[in-house]
């Protein structure tokens, strides 16, 4: 008999996902969430006679016999959970659920799922869910095709227009899909199962093509070989009265409570005893409910906890082997193989990438990597003082810590206060490139706007007739900033392109200003000049811009307002008629 196959449920915060897992095994944990969302990863066994019991008449009145032993669900808070369960070469998964909003349709997690099921290879069905919501919907709970029987034809035909725009919407992804009563070739075409997690209905034919494609075309993947003992670490978590435990899906061979435990850490490969075997009851969820089986072994495809002695260093994602003492080597080699597969290409200069599994930091440095986004650390863990020293010496626009679906400890808070260190975190990998993206920005463009302060700026003034103050040593006068700039330090030229004097200081209301912009009325100092000699009164002067300050000018462009533009345009025809070289200078 083949094992059960696990299947992952996906989609879009609040597209339903857990409130579809609830239905099937009539429970309540979507109510215990923050916020109804799954905050961690989950795994539910849902035997054949629930299967079976959910799909009523339908698999007789199809004449379909379910021959799988039952269906091991995992409910992830996105998609990134996803890749923490993965094997060598691909994801533990053999089948997936991609929960779709129907009025919603394709929203930016679920197209992170198409991704990562597209890279990954995993057949998947689509699960259109509230179709209760629709306009004009009479809901009922039981089978979708029943269901619609019982709509009017205004209702039909705007269920079939939704779902021909969601095939539209797919298949600006490469996948060809079609209502699942539909479909000719399921190898083909992907399934989709117009339903409801909240009313029930479409749930039957939901799970009865997740049965149908995993017995028709699944079998081999299905097949259990013997020996060695694989799954993938869930979570860790210390238990009362346990210690270090470890939450495991079991893909592959047989786990005994007789035989070592090989793990993965970051430092590489580990090996202890089981102290227990502890399973969930049947229909319940590994992470809420807390009774569970002491047992010797454990068949695939299962969730297990594993109790082990002295588990030091063991991180979720990472992979776990149970094997006997002549296959340990083996076992061994196979963990460090997957541990080697899962290494990250680091830069010498870049952020830190902290994530709360394997999977999770995999997940976040491929999209890293998309975003061109150079990283110096990934780990897996909290992130922590340690990591605040080490990124406090980058440059600026590196100097951010970006944490998914971690946490940081009180030190790293501090720590990060104190040298103004940014931490990004969020359970969602697109919010925390989002924010990110949108820091730097920020801080380029106040990096721009401090370079753009530090250089002279192009200004046209005139002085004012009758507000002589000094004649010389130095000229103070009342001069009007007609466009641009007027700031100190810089020289002033004429129409000529003759330098008059040096700008020692701007002053308004006996208040020494940083810069005078247009429009402004304001007292000058200028140094090395003398009025009714260098420049006279309604006399129109320039600011002097030296070549590097022009090549400044040039790359800050775009934010530089339209009439300083034009100003730098005159003192440019200006010194080019005394010097057509002044910009190589």
């Amino acid at each position: 008999m083949p094992r059960q196959p696990i299947l992952s449920v996906l989609g879009h915060v609040d597209s339903g996902k857990t409130t579809l897992l609830d239905r099937i095994r009539e429970s309540r944990i979507v109510e215990g969430e923050a916020g109804g969302i799954t905050q961690m990863i989950g795994a539910t066994e849902v035997p054949l006679g629930t299967v079976e019991e959910v799909c009523g008449d339908l698999l007789e009145r199809l004449d379909i016999e379910v021959t799988i032993p039952g269906v091991l669900f995992i409910d992830t808070p996105g998609h990134a959970a996803f890749s923490s369960l993965r094997k060598r070469g691909g994801s533990i998964s053999d089948i997936a659920i991609l929960v779709i909003d129907i009025e919603e349709g394709v929203q930016p997690q679920t197209e992170e799922a198409i991704e990562i099921l597209k890279e990954s290879e995993t057949p998947f069905i689509v699960a259109l869910n509230k179709v209760d919501k629709m306009h004009g919907w009479n809901s009922s709970d039981g089978s979708f095709l029943q269901c619609l029987q019982k709509q009017s034809d205004q209702v039909k035909q705007q269920l079939d227009e939704r779902i021909y725009e969601l095939m539209g919407e797919l298949n600006e992804y490469d996948i060809v899909a079609d209502r699942f009563d539909r479909v000719d070739d399921f190898r083909k075409k992907v399934a989709m199962v117009p339903m409801s997690a909240k009313t029930g209905e479409g749930i039957p034919e939901l799970l009865m093509v997740v049965a149908g494609l995993s017995q028709r075309y699944l079998a081999d993947s299905l097949k259990v070989e013997e020996g060695i003992g694989r799954g993938t670490v869930l979570e860790v978590s210390q238990e009362e009265g346990l210690g270090t435990t470890i939450d495991v899906i079991h893909y592959d061979g047989t786990i005994s409570k007789e035989e070592k435990l090989v793990y993965g850490t970051s430092e590489g490969v580990k090996v202890t005893d089981i102290r227990a075997l502890l399973e969930p009851k049947p229909l319940k969820e590994i992470r809420v409910d807390r009774k569970f089986d002491h047992v010797e072994e454990v068949h695939p495809a299962s969730g297990v906890k594993i109790v082990g002695k002295d588990m030091e260093g063991v991180i979720s994602g990472a992979p776990v082997r149970v094997a006997s003492v002549d296959e340990l080597e083996d076992a061994k080699k196979e963990v460090e193989d997957e541990l080697e597969a899962a290494e990250f290409e680091t830069h010498k200069h870049g952020v830190i990438a902290k994530a709360d599994s394997l999977g999770s930091l995999e997940a976040l440095m491929r999209e890293l990597e998309k975003e061109e986004i150079q990283v110096q650390k990934a780990e897996v863990g909290q992130v922590t003082k340690n990591d605040v020293v080490e990124i406090d010496s980058e440059d600026p626009e590196y100097r951010a810590i970006l944490a998914f679906n971690t946490s940081i400890n009180q030190q790293g808070t501090q720590a990060s206060r104190d040298k103004n260190v940014e931490v990004f975190q969020s359970p969602v990998i697109y919010e925390i490139i989002e924010d990110y993206h949108d820091w730097r920005q920020e801080m380029e463009q106040q990096q721009r706007e401090m370079a753009l302060e530090a250089i002279q700026r192009p200004a046209r003034i005139r002085v004012l007739e009758g507000h002589v103050f000094r004649q010389s040593n130095p000229a103070v006068c009342g001069v009007k900033v007609v466009e641009g700039v007027l700031k100190p330090g810089g020289y002033l030229l004429n129409t000529e392109g003759e330098k008059v004097g040096r700008v020692k200081s701007v002053q308004e209301e006996n208040e020494s200003l940083d810069k005078a912009e247009r429009g402004s009325e304001v007292a000058v100092s200028v140094s090395s000049a003398t009025v009714g000699r260098d420049f006279e009164e309604g006399e129109t002067l320039y600011t002097d811009i030296t070549s590097d300050d022009y090549r400044r000018l040039q790359e800050l462009d775009d934010i530089i307002g339209q009439g300083e533009k034009n100003v730098l345009d005159e003192i440019v025809n200006i010194k080019d008629s005394v010097n057509p070289h002044w910009k190589i200078g």
